[in-house]
C-alpha cells in the first residue's frame, strides 16, 4: 500500500473514534445507552442488523470459499434471507412488544430468575475468548496480506472499539454501523464494476465463460444429497438464531414500536438479496486472475482467504485500495462493538442493578457500563495478544467447540418459548445442557471414536467424501442432530409444566399478554430527547464529513479513471447526507 492509502486508513480510526464524543450526549438513561432509548430510526436499526451479519469474515473466509466454490456461498445468504423473513412475519414486532431493555431481561420474564442469570453469564464468559478470538484473527490476516505488526493491529483496533463504545454506547456502535454499511457498498460496487471491466474478464458474460466449472455446477465438487442436507440443515440454523430471544431478538428493542420491527427487518432483507451477487463478483475475478494464491500469500494458513484483497490490489486506485481496508476494519468493528454494548448491558442490568446495587442511579448504571466494556474490551485485546505470540494454544481450540455447541442448544428454547406456554421454568437451561451433552458426544465421536473415517468412506461405497463434502455433511448432520435432540427435550419437559407453580404461570400469562399487545406510542414512555429529526441531522453530518475525507482522494496523484471512480465513491456518501440533512429539516418544521 502508499502512503496515501495508510492515510486513508489513519483517517477512517480517527473518524471512528470521534463517533464516541458526537453521541455521548444521547446516553442520559440506562435505556438510551443500552439500546438508544427504543426511539432509533428503523432503518438505522436495520442497517446495523444486516452489517453484524456481514463480517470481516465476508472479505476473508467468506472470499476463499466464494473463490473456491464459487454460487455455493450464496446458499448462507439465501439461508439467511429466509431466515429474516421468518422474523418479519412473525417474530420482530414481538420483540418489541416485550418492553425489555436487554434481551436477558425477557429471558427472565419468561423463564425465571435462574435462567436470567445462566443465560446471562455463559455468554459473557464465553465470548471473552471469542472477542480475543476476533481481534486475533483480523490481525492475522492483515499482517500476512500488507506485513503490519499483528500487535499494532490489535491495540489500534481495540483502542478504537473501546473508545467509541464506551463514550457512545448503543448510539455510537449502531450509527456507526450505517456510515460503515456505506463504507462496505461503495468500495463492494466499485471493485465489483472495475472486475467486469478487467482485460482478463470482459464483461458478465466473460466472467461466467472463464471462471472454474464449479462455479455454477455445484456437482463438480459435492453430490447433490450432501448439499441438500446442508442447505436445508442451514436453514434451520439460521431461523432459530434470527428468531431467538437472545440471539436475534435484541437488534429490535431499538426500534420505537413492532412495525418498525418490521420494518427494519427488511433492510437485512434486502441487503441479503442484493448485496451479496455483487460481492462475489471480486471474488469471482481473483479466481480468474490469480488461479494460484498461495504463491502470492505464503504467510497465510489458507491463502484463498486473501482472494479480496489480492484483486483489490490489481485493481484500485492509490488511496482506495486503503478505503477497502476501512471497509474490512468497519466489518470487524460492528460485530465487536455490538458485542459489547450487549453484554454490557446484561451485565448492568440483569447483574449490577440485580444483584450488587439494585438503587443504582440511570447516571450509575450508565458508568458501571462504561468501567464493564473498558475491562472487558481490555480483557479482549490481551487474549488476542497471547494467541499472537503462541498460536499453538489447544485450550483455544476446546472452548471455540464448546461455545459452537452451546450456541445452537441455547437459541432453540428462546425460540420456542416465545410460542409454547406449557413447559416448566427450568425448560430452557435444562435444554441448553442437554444439548451440548449432544454437541460433545457428537465431538468426541468424530475426534476419537471413528466417526470421521466412518463418515467419510461410509457414505458412499463407491468413493469416499472429498474434503469439501464431508465437511458440509458434518456441519449438517451435526446441526441437525442437535436440533432433533434439543426439540425433543424441550417439549418433553412439557410432562412437568402441572407442577409448576401459581407464580410461575401467572408470570408466564403476563408475559405472552405484554408480548402480544401492540405498543401505543401516544402513551407509552418515550425519550424525552426522542427527536427523529437530531438523528438525521447528525448522521447527515457524519455521512457529508466522511464523504468529503474520501473526496479529498481526487488532490493524490492518479489518472482521470482513478479519479472518477474516487469521486463516484465519495460523492455517493456526500450525497446521501445531502438527502438526510434534507429529511431532517422537513421533519423539524413539521414537529415544529
Amino acid at each position: 500500500m502508499s502512503n496515501f492509502d495508510y492515510i486513508v486508513i489513519g483517517v477512517y480510526l480517527v473518524f471512528m473514534l470521534s463517533l464516541g464524543p458526537i453521541y455521548k450526549s444521547f446516553s442520559k438513561t440506562a435505556s438510551d445507552f443500552f439500546r438508544g432509548g427504543g426511539g432509533m430510526l428503523w432503518w438505522v436499526v436495520g442497517s446495523s442488523a444486516f452489517m453484524n451479519s456481514f463480517s470481516a469474515w465476508s472479505f476473508t473466509g467468506g472470499a476463499a470459499k466464494a473463490y473456491e466454490t464459487g454460487t455455493f456461498l450464496l446458499i448462507l445468504f439465501s439461508c439467511n434471507t429466509v431466515a429474516t423473513l421468518v422474523c418479519l412475519a412473525f417474530t420482530a414486532h414481538r420483540f418489541r412488544q416485550l418492553r425489555v431493555i436487554t434481551a436477558v431481561e425477557a429471558i427472565r420474564d419468561r423463564f425465571g430468575n435462574s435462567s436470567e442469570q445462566i443465560f446471562n453469564w455463559l455468554p459473557l464468559i464465553f465470548n471473552i475468548l471469542f472477542g480475543g478470538i476476533m481481534l486475533y484473527t483480523i490481525s492475522v490476516f492483515m499482517s500476512g496480506v500488507f506485513g503490519a505488526k499483528m500487535y499494532q493491529i490489535i491495540l489500534i483496533l481495540g483502542a478504537v472499539m473501546i473508545a467509541m463504545t464506551l463514550l457512545g454506547g448503543s448510539w455510537a456502535a449502531t450509527a456507526g454501523d450505517f456510515v460503515q454499511m456505506l463504507v462496505v457498498l461503495t468500495i463492494t460496487v466499485i471493485m465489483a464494476v472495475l472486475a467486469l471491466n478487467h482485460e482478463a474478464i470482459g464483461g458478465i458474460g466473460g466472467l461466467i465463460a472463464n471462471v472454474p466449472k464449479g462455479h455454477f455446477e455445484w456437482t463438480e465438487f459435492e453430490r447433490p444429497s450432501i448439499t441438500w442436507i446442508y442447505a436445508i440443515t442451514l436453514v434451520v440454523n439460521q431461523i432459530v438464531f434470527a428468531n431467538s430471544m437472545q440471539s436475534g431478538g435484541a437488534r429490535y428493542l431499538f426500534v420505537k414500536d413492532g412495525g418498525e420491527a418490521r420494518k427494519s427487518a427488511w433492510v437485512s432483507v434486502v441487503g441479503f438479496i442484493l448485496l451479496p451477487i455483487i460481492w462475489l463478483i471480486p471474488a469471482f475475478a481473483s479466481s480468474v486472475i490469480f488461479p494460484d494464491l498461495a504463491s502470492m500469500f505464503p504467510n497465510l494458513n489458507n491463502p484463498n482467504e486473501a482472494a479480496y484483497v489480492a484483486i483489490a490490489k490489481e485493481l484500485l486506485p492509490t488511496g482506495l485500495l486503503g478505503l477497502l481496508v476501512c471497509g474490512i476494519f468497519a466489518a470487524s468493528l460492528t460485530s465487536m462493538n455490538s458485542l459489547l454494548n450487549v453484554f454490557s448491558a446484561g451485565f448492568v442490568r440483569n447483574f449490577w442493578i440485580r444483584v450488587v446495587d439494585k438503587n443504582a442511579s440511570e447516571g450509575r448504571q450508565i458508568l458501571v457500563g462504561r468501567i464493564f466494556i473498558f475491562i472487558y474490551g481490555l480483557i479482549w485485546m490481551g487474549i488476542a495478544m497471547v494467541l499472537s505470540q503462541n498460536d499453538k494454544i489447544k485450550l483455544f481450540e476446546l472452548i471455540l467447540i464448546a461455545s459452537a455447541s452451546i450456541g445452537l442448544p441455547a437459541a432453540l428454547p428462546m425460540l420456542y418459548g416465545m410460542f409454547v406456554k406449557k413447559v416448566p421454568a427450568w425448560a430452557g437451561w435444562s435444554t441448553m445442557v442437554f444439548g451440548f451433552i449432544v454437541s460433545l458426544a457428537i465431538y468426541l465421536g468424530f475426534k476419537y471414536w471413528g466417526w470421521s473415517d466412518a463418515l467419510r468412506y461410509g457414505w458412499d461405497a463407491s468413493a469416499p467424501l472429498s474434503d469439501i463434502e464431508f465437511g458440509d455433511l458434518k456441519l449438517g448432520l451435526t446441526t441437525g442432530t442437535i436440533f432433533l435432540a434439543c426439540t425433543i427435550w424441550f417439549f418433553f419437559t412439557g410432562i412437568f409444566h402441572k407442577y409448576s407453580s401459581p407464580e410461575y404461570r401467572e408470570q408466564v400469562d403476563k408475559f405472552f399478554e405484554v408480548m402480544n399487545t401492540p405498543i401505543d406510542r401516544s402513551t407509552e414512555h418515550e425519550p424525552d430527547y426522542e427527536s427523529d429529526s437530531r438523528q438525521y441531522a447528525v448522521l447527515a453530518n457524519l455521512c457529508l464529513a466522511y464523504g468529503g475525507m474520501v473526496l479529498l482522494l481526487l488532490l493524490v496523484p492518479n489518472d482521470l479513471k482513478a479519479r472518477m471512480l474516487i469521486l463516484i465513491c465519495g460523492g455517493a456518501v456526500v450525497v446521501v447526507g445531502v438527502v438526510l440533512r434534507l429529511i431532517g429539516i422537513k421533519r423539524a418544521r413539521n414537529k415544529a
